[in-house]
């Protein structure tokens, strides 16, 4: 495995359109952190603004969703988390994390990724069908939400058929720099405007790159296992499966595609 450039803080912060630093609070750029989701929650409790952001080059307890391990080896891959505080007159902020996808996938092709990538339902991009990016989100308080993404840079030595990194889709090594940046520049444009008005410019871009539509898939809830076919996502972000018993709507399940 290759070790990408060192993240430097002045460097992504030139990225950063000057009007948009106003929202940026400021960066910790660590060597090795249990987890960057972690520090920013701890964070949180000392009263830190909103728009504070956590890099690391390393993490050894880095997390997914559903309790799962994150792979962090040191240098090699993005792992930034932003903590927001959302305000009391913000919309309902339980599609953050399908706004957040379509950021990530603008940040990408902003990049240059143009080709092949994909949103699946509820929090997952893909790129030629593969895992590229993951997120997750924790809340220590209301209205306080610690943002965590994790993106493949270079993850050759994970041994994992169902992710795919940046270095094989350009096959060149990654400005983690410049993509940093760019992704930053996303979410404090976006994530703003999320919070005054929800969903509703996020879901044309989410729509055009839904990886799912149409397609025959089986959802997994702690309640039950359905199957059917993937029609969309209504205006909350909630997934809408047609099958025998017509149209259903769902808040929250994995997802697998039926072949």
């Amino acid at each position: 495995m290759k070790t990408s450039e060192p993240l430097d803080n002045e460097q992504i912060r030139l990225v950063i359109a000057p009007e948009h630093l106003f929202n940026l609070s400021g960066i910790d750029l660590l060597d090795t952190i249990d987890s960057t989701n972690t520090f920013l929650l701890n964070k949180a409790r000392q009263g830190v603004s909103s728009g504070w952001v956590c890099l690391a080059e390393e993490q050894t307890q880095g997390r997914g969703r559903l309790g799962k391990s994150w792979y962090s080896p040191r240098g090699s891959n993005i792992y930034c988390s932003l903590l927001w505080r959302f305000s009391d007159s913000a919309q309902d902020i339980s599609g953050l994390g399908i706004a957040v996808g379509v950021m990530v996938v603008n940040a990408l092709m902003r990049y240059g990724i143009s080709s092949g990538l994909e949103l699946k339902w509820p929090n997952d991009v893909l790129a030629m069908s593969r895992n590229v990016y993951g997120i997750l989100l924790e809340s220590n308080s209301k209205g306080v939400v610690v943002i965590g993404v994790g993106i493949n840079v270079d993850v050759s030595g994970a041994g994992e058929k169902n992710w795919i990194d940046l270095m094989e889709l350009t096959g060149e090594p990654v400005r983690r720099n410049f993509l940093v940046g760019l992704l930053l520049d996303e979410m404090l444009t976006k994530i703003p405007e999320f919070e005054r008005t929800g969903l509703e410019s996020f879901l044309p871009q989410w729509r055009k790159h839904d990886g799912l539509f149409n397609k025959n898939i089986q959802i997994l809830t702690p309640e039950k296992n359905i199957t059917g076919v993937m029609r969309g996502i209504n205006a909350a972000g909630e997934l809408l499966l047609e099958n025998e018993s017509g149209m259903q709507v769902f808040r929250y399940g994995e997802v697998s595609v039926r072949f």
